[in-house]
């Protein structure tokens, strides 16, 4: 990253406060500059009205779902390749088996580890 360059944007989705903390806190200690939503819905609309670099999305949550957002962002010339990490808590999650085999697609199992974080963030975007 040159000097005067914003860092990297990512939006944090998921319905989990503990979680949602959790990533936005590692993610900002990386240099990133970070947005939080709590719902599929909230992750599709501010993803749209301004979008981000990587998108890191719980999988599972009430209403919109991660999967179905990642859908409707997929359809759209704006966002179809901001890049998507999901996350999971369900060890045998039924939509994380259906996305693991998709190209391009990364899941993290929580409890999400830093390095495991780090490492799969840098696959899409360059570290600050």
């Amino acid at each position: 990253m040159t000097p005067g360059t914003p860092a990297p944007r990512v939006l944090v989705a998921d319905d989990d406060a503990e979680c949602r903390s959790f990533l936005q806190d590692a993610l900002s200690e990386l240099g990133f500059r970070v947005s939080v939503v709590s719902d599929g819905a909230a992750l599709y609309h501010q993803a749209t009205v301004e979008p981000p670099d990587l998108i890191i999305s719980d999988l599972d949550m009430p209403g919109l779902s991660g999967g179905t957002a990642e859908a409707l962002l997929r359809a759209s010339e704006k966002t179809r390749d901001i890049p998507i990490i999901f996350v999971t808590g369900q060890a045998e999650d039924r939509q994380a088996r259906l996305v693991e085999f998709r190209p391009g697609l990364r899941i993290l199992r929580k409890p999400i580890k830093l390095t495991e974080l780090a490492a799969a963030v840098a696959e899409h975007v360059p570290l600050p």
